[in-house]
C-alpha cells in the first residue's frame, strides 16, 4: 500500500508543469515514435478488425449490415410508428436520418475511447516485453473506428438521397470532419489509456460519462428544443459542434465553417497538451500494469 501510494505521489509530481523546450521535445518524440511504428499501427488495426469479423457468416458485409440495420429500425420506429420529424415542417422520414447523421460520428468517438481505455492493460505483455511505444495502443483504438464511419456514412449518403435529400457540394468537407472527429478522438485517447491504467475505477465510470455526454448532445433532439438557460451549456460541447457540422454537410447543404474552425483549433490544442502529459508520465503508468 506504501509503495503504491509513494508511486502516485511520484506520478502526479511528474505531472507538474515544466520547460515548454522539454514539453515539446516530448511531444515530437510522440509522434515521431507512431510514424516509426506505423507499419505495426496499420497491421493492428486491420488485425483487430478482421478478428471482430472472423467466424461469422456474411464476412466483411457485417461492416454494411451493422449500420444498415440500425437505419432501417429508426426509420420504422420514428417515421412508422411515432410519425416525427426532427424539425418543424419536415417530413417524418427524417427524423431517422438526422438521428444517423449524428449517432455515426458519436458512436465513433465513443468507442474510440471506451477501446482506449483498455488499450494499456490489454497489450500488457507487449507494452513491458517489447520496445513498442504505448502511444501505438490508443492510437489503433482510435484508427479502428474509422471503418465503421465510413461504411456508415456512406449508407447514410445513399439513403438521404434516396429521400430526397439530393447530395450537395457540401460534401467536399466530410473527409475533413471525419479527420477532425478523428483528430479529437486522438488527442482524448492517450489521456483516458492512461488514466485507466492509475485509476481502475475509470472503466465504470467511463460509459457513465459518455452516457452522460450523449444526453447532453443534440442527437436526439434539435439544438432549438433546448430552453435559452441551458443552450450554452449544449453550446460549448464540442461534439455539438461536430454532430451539428454531420448534419449540415450531408442533409442541408450548408457550410459550418465557424464550426469547423473551432473544433479544429480545439483538437489540435487538445492533441499539443494531452501529447505533451502522456509522453511524460508513461513509462511511470508501467508501474501500475
Amino acid at each position: 500500500m506504501a509503495i503504491r501510494f509513494g508511486i502516485e505521489n511520484q506520478l502526479l509530481y511528474d505531472a507538474l508543469p515544466t520547460h515548454p523546450a522539454g514539453s515539446l521535445r516530448r511531444l515530437f518524440k510522440l509522434y515521431l515514435d507512431l510514424f516509426r511504428h506505423r507499419q505495426s499501427l496499420i497491421l493492428m488495426v486491420r488485425r483487430d478488425t478482421l478478428l471482430r469479423l472472423k467466424g461469422t457468416l456474411l464476412g466483411p458485409l457485417w461492416l454494411l449490415a451493422q449500420p444498415l440495420f440500425l437505419l432501417l429500425v429508426y426509420s420504422f420506429v420514428f417515421s412508422g410508428i411515432l410519425k416525427v420529424s426532427f424539425r418543424p415542417g419536415g417530413d417524418t422520414g427524417d427524423f431517422a436520418l438526422y438521428l444517423f447523421a449524428a449517432l455515426i460520428p458519436f458512436s465513433a468517438f465513443q468507442d474510440g475511447l471506451l477501446r482506449a481505455g483498455g488499450s494499456l492493460m490489454e497489450n500488457r505483455d507487449l507494452l513491458l516485453k517489447t520496445q513498442m511505444p504505448p502511444a501505438v495502443f490508443p492510437a489503433v483504438a482510435t484508427m479502428g473506428t474509422l471503418v465503421q464511419e465510413v461504411t456508415g456514412l456512406l449508407i447514410l449518403i445513399v439513403a438521404a438521397w434516396l429521400m430526397g435529400y439530393v447530395p450537395g457540394v457540401t460534401l467536399v468537407l466530410l473527409p475533413l470532419l471525419v479527420a477532425l472527429r478523428l483528430l479529437l478522438t486522438f488527442a482524448l485517447a492517450p489521456l483516458v489509456a492512461l488514466l485507466s491504467v492509475v485509476i481502475k475505477d475509470l472503466g465504470q465510470l467511463l460509459p457513465m460519462l459518455l452516457t452522460a455526454l450523449f444526453f447532453t448532445t443534440p442527437i436526439i433532439y434539435p439544438l432549438e428544443m433546448v430552453p435559452e438557460e441551458y443552450r450554452s451549456i449544449i453550446e460549448a460541447n464540442p461534439i455539438t459542434w461536430l454532430v451539428q457540422s454531420y448534419r449540415a454537410v450531408i442533409l442541408e447543404n450548408q457550410w459550418p465553417v465557424s464550426d469547423l474552425a473551432v473544433l479544429a483549433i480545439a483538437s489540435l490544442l487538445l492533441t499539443l497538451l494531452i501529447g505533451a502529459l502522456f509522453m511524460r508520465l508513461q513509462h511511470r503508468a508501467k508501474d501500475f500494469l
